[in-house]
């Protein structure tokens, strides 16, 4: 199976960075320190762990302790939640659209109403999480 795809669902904190990710953190980290959400040397204390980071979970450590600066582990919880219980909800209905069929009772894909309504509630919540790692800059608490 080709988990490339479903690996920003699944999996979201184990992926690559990439080159745009680096800049993005390393515009987030220059935001922090303009803000005042950090200092000037614990920003460049941080630059190390940045370029060490492999995956987008290593920039959990990179951003401790700095607000809105990568995905709250609750959005990406549900990512991985909501994306199993829509793929398992997929195959289940298809394999019993399919029975149904081999056994003359074929019928219109109902079942794409409810795929289609998940796969909507994963599309945002994997375009938030996303959000977090394409912002180049971070909010500070009021």
């Amino acid at each position: 199976m080709n988990t490339v795809l479903l690996d920003p669902l699944l999996l979201p904190d184990q992926v690559v960075l990439t080159d745009a990710d680096r800049r993005s953190a390393t515009a987030k980290l220059d935001s922090a320190v303009r803000r005042g959400a950090l200092t000037p040397p614990a920003a460049s204390d941080r630059l190390p762990l940045l370029a060490n980071a492999r995956n987008r979970g290593d920039l959990r450590q990179v951003f401790a302790g700095v607000a809105d600066a990568t995905p709250p582990r609750g959005l990406t919880v549900a990512l991985r939640a909501v994306t199993g219980v829509w793929l398992v909800t997929c195959v289940v209905q298809f394999v019993i659209w399919v029975t149904l069929a081999v056994f003359g009772h074929f019928d219109w894909p109902w079942w794409l109403w409810s795929d289609l309504g998940l796969g909507m509630v994963v599309g945002i919540l994997w375009w938030t999480h996303e959000s977090y790692h394409r912002k180049t800059d971070v909010q500070v608490g009021v």
